[in-house]
């Protein structure tokens, strides 16, 4: 039997304008749910979940209602539910994220051993009159389809991503998959006739990003690499020119302990701008 899960209205009185995590959560993992009414109504709920790509950590979402009577005692409880879990799946750490400011159970959890160890702005870059950059490149511009039709290329392109991608972030570092398992993961929404990489006058391959769709209207930022920022800085101003003419919103995550995400977000004129942040405490 699944468990009945609280809608917004009634669990938060004024939904926030960014969903929470356990919003999302739930959604994602409803086998996972689990709800907290000591007094007849749900005061609780928390979700947890785990990622194979980062398979030491227990990933986990809590909201505890405002109105909820004894919230110590009930956020110790929730925590201590938590715990058993990370226990019972030999997680080694316990990871939790959301908007700031942050509700008050993950405030809490502040005083209880978990750091703040990532902080990423989320933010919309309306595509619609955009100023963009006009200037010519001797460099070759290839979209996605072009490049994974060229196996020697695209395996370079996947060996490259996943090695920037593996051991990252450092507090809960990725794990190494299969090419062909990394291949379908990272393809994913991609969008193939989008402008993808910048070849140089030798053919070379010297800056490649993927570009996903996310719904109609609104594309996404990737893992990106460049052997010269000249080479990268080509790549997204190609990138943006197509997008005018396709979308009407990127959208991405920028992690403020980045140089390259910082550059990106401070260069153009994102808008709907919101701070997340992750906490995590060693099991």
């Amino acid at each position: 039997m699944r468990p009945i899960l609280p809608n917004k209205t009634e669990f938060i009185p004024h939904a926030p304008q960014n969903e929470h995590e356990i919003f999302m959560a739930m959604r994602t993992y409803p086998d996972n749910v689990k709800v907290y009414h000591p007094h007849g109504q749900i005061d609780a709920t928390s979700v947890f979940w785990h990622n194979k790509l980062h398979p030491n950590a227990l990933n986990f979402a809590v909201y505890v209602d405002p109105k909820a009577t004894e919230q110590p005692i009930l956020f110790k409880r929730v925590l201590g539910d938590i715990q058993k879990l990370a226990w019972k799946f030999s997680d080694d750490r316990m990871i939790t994220r959301d908007y700031a400011p942050q509700h008050p159970f993950n405030n809490w959890l502040t005083r209880r051993q978990f750091q703040l160890v990532k902080s990423t702005f989320t933010a919309n870059l309306e595509m619609r009159g955009l100023s963009l950059s006009q200037g010519s490149t001797s460099q070759a511009v290839k979209t996605f389809a072009e490049i994974s039709s060229d196996a020697a290329l695209y395996q370079h392109v996947l060996q490259k991503s996943m090695a920037e991608y593996s051991g990252k972030p450092t507090f809960n570092p990725a794990i190494g998959v299969p090419i062909d398992d990394w291949q379908a993961l990272i393809s994913h929404n991609q969008i193939v006739d989008a402008p993808f990489a910048v070849m140089d006058q030798n053919d070379t391959l010297t800056a490649f990003s993927f570009l996903y769709q996310l719904d109609q209207g609104t594309a996404t930022l990737g893992i990106m690499s460049a052997n010269y920022a000249d080479s990268l800085n080509v790549l997204l101003n190609q990138q943006l020119k197509w997008l005018q003419d396709h979308y009407r919103t990127l959208t991405g995550e920028f992690a403020t302990n980045s140089k390259l995400d910082m550059k990106i977000f401070e260069s153009l004129p994102f808008k709907d701008v919101n701070k997340y942040e992750t906490y995590m405490r060693l099991s």
